[in-house]
């Protein structure tokens, strides 16, 4: 080997650090000749390449490079802990822009299975972070959800390990993708495609083909997504034509390993815009001759009777957004769309907050309506502070009398207007000491956009509003204007009086500013003046330096 990289060396004109050069034996205990030439550490027990540990003992590859990765991820979140003026917001994204960059490098270049137990250690070590270790007031799984559907976006680290171990399967699947470690990975000592192995469970078992730690990383990470997502039978399709082992043809018929080099192999690749293609079709851009004619109605039989219906499935599940990475020209971002995928597939949802706000509100919201809200919270500003904001009133963050009871603080409202049971409802809406200024909020909201709006909760504050009918620019308005709204009312939390409209419009004068700047920035202050025009030439006669 080193007369030949001499020689490359030669030839190139590069040349090799021999003192840099680092070496593992496996089984080999090299002549002392070789020794004294070559002056390396021919004992060492590991090597790092790339930011990866390669010890000899494999099975301690885990330990050897997420133990010292899990104390540094430690140290971090002590040290950013103690930072005073991180936000929940501000603590989510470190984690996104900080520690999920460095566990998803190795995520992707290991090959190792996670115990259960360390990502149960991670999401405590986060939970402690984001809370700094006084006790969640939203549940972790809904810290996890889109800003969308009510969540924070908070990476599940899970989620994106499988997402990452899956992302090879996707090379490997896809046609259009080539690397000189799918020839070597891609195929078993058998010569059965590892891709032809996945979802077929009775020719894995029947072929007896030992895994290594790739490939049995490959099958244990399938086979958990699989259960995780409920992919059941729509992964069927995946399987080969020429190697199913439900599919009797092939027993007998070994011109079906001859489509393989054609580009038939799964019965997927017979599929085009959900329809199994025609045997012209297949016959112009594969290559068929008129003796595979009868076959092609063996494999078009075969899916019609098991697969029509499963591909039909497979369209809106986890397995529709696999089948759409494998067609060719599809390899970007190929790790963030299976975590899409794999959230999308584990339905979690804000339905415990909906109910609720139903409950204690008496009425029946949507599910349309209820993302309509979610949504909404997240287009008030460009302020994440303010977003922030507007988003724990949604999932009802703050701590009412009735969520206090149990403390012996009593559940009676401290507006002292005599109501007991103070609920989220009631603080935010029904006391009546607020209610004045929330009728003289509505007259002004609906004289600012001249519409006729509801006098409701769900409207004013939940902001379950028609807007079909409004500009861009009057909805984010709007928004706005109902954060402050809802402002007005925190900054007099246990106080006993009451929000004005004053204090409010103040507030509204805070945001205008900073929102000024910040389109200011962008070079875009005529978008600015285009979204608070109705706004500033409602309240100028009051409020003069709204210009």
């Amino acid at each position: 080997l080193m007369k030949l990289l001499e020689e490359f060396s030669f030839i190139s004109g590069y040349k090799i650090n021999i003192d840099k050069t680092q070496v593992l034996t496996f089984n080999y205990d090299p002549p002392s000749s070789i020794k004294t030439m070559y002056n390396w550490n021919w004992e060492a027990a590991s090597i790092k390449y790339l930011g990866v540990t390669l010890p000899r003992d494999l099975s301690k590859l885990f330990d050897i490079n997420y133990g010292p990765l899990n104390l540094k991820i430690k140290s971090d979140l002590h040290r950013w802990n103690v930072i005073p003026f991180l936000s929940l917001n501000s603590r989510i994204e470190s984690i996104r822009m900080n520690i999920l960059p460095q566990l998803l490098y190795l995520f992707q270049c290991l090959p190792v299975k996670i115990p259960p137990k360390q990502f149960l250690e991670w999401d405590r070590l986060i939970a402690r972070y984001l809370w700094q270790g006084k006790k969640a007031r939203i549940k972790f799984r809904t810290l996890q959800l889109k800003k969308e559907k009510g969540g924070m976006g908070l990476p599940c680290l899970k989620d994106y390990y499988h997402a990452a171990q899956l992302r090879p399967l996707v090379c490997l699947c896809s046609p259009s993708y080539t690397a000189a470690w799918k020839e070597i990975e891609g195929t078993t000592i058998k010569g059965i495609p590892i891709t032809a192995l996945l979802s077929d469970y009775k020719l894995r078992e029947e072929q007896q083909i030992p895994e290594n730690s790739i490939t049995g990383s490959f099958f244990m990470s399938w086979q958990e997504l699989a259960k995780t997502c409920g992919v059941g039978d729509t992964s069927k399709i995946m399987r080969w034509c020429a190697y199913d082992s439900d599919f009797a043809p092939n027993k007998i018929d070994n011109r079906f390993k001859l489509w393989i080099s054609k580009g038939l192999t799964s019965y997927h690749s017979f599929v085009h815009k959900g329809t199994f293609q025609s045997f012209e079709t297949l016959k112009k851009n594969h290559g068929l001759g008129k003796d595979d004619f009868f076959r092609y109605l063996q494999v078009r039989h075969y899916f019609n009777r098991n697969f029509k219906e499963v591909l039909r499935k497979s369209e809106s599940s986890f397995m529709g957004v696999f089948l759409s990475l494998i067609k060719p020209r599809s390899d970007s971002r190929i790790i963030s769309k299976l975590y899409n995928a794999i959230q999308l597939s584990k339905h979690g949802n804000t339905e415990y907050i909906k109910k609720k706000w139903e409950k204690e509100m008496k009425i029946i919201i949507s599910q349309e309506g209820w993302e309509e809200i979610c949504q909404l919270q997240w287009v008030s500003t460009r302020s994440n502070t303010w977003r922030e904001f507007c988003w724990k009133n949604i999932v009802r963050f703050f701590v009412t009398p009735i969520q206090r009871r149990y403390k012996n603080n009593g559940d009676a409202c401290w507006r002292l207007c005599g109501s007991k049971g103070a609920d989220h409802f009631h603080v935010f809406w029904d006391c009546q000491v607020i209610k004045p200024y929330w009728e003289e909020f509505h007259k002004h909201i609906e004289n600012i956009f001249n519409v006729s709006i509801p006098f409701k909760c769900e409207t004013l504050y939940l902001g379950n509003l028609q807007m079909d009918t409004w500009t861009t620019k009057d909805k984010k308005l709007l928004a706005i204007l109902l954060a402050a709204s809802k402002k007005a009312i925190t900054r007099k939390w246990l106080k006993p009086d009451p929000p004005t409209i004053n204090e409010w419009i103040e507030i509204v004068f805070q945001i205008y500013v900073m929102e000024k700047i910040s389109f200011s920035l962008q070079i875009e202050l005529g978008t600015f003046y285009k979204i608070w025009t109705k706004w500033t030439e409602y309240v100028k006669p009051i409020r003069s330096d709204f210009t």
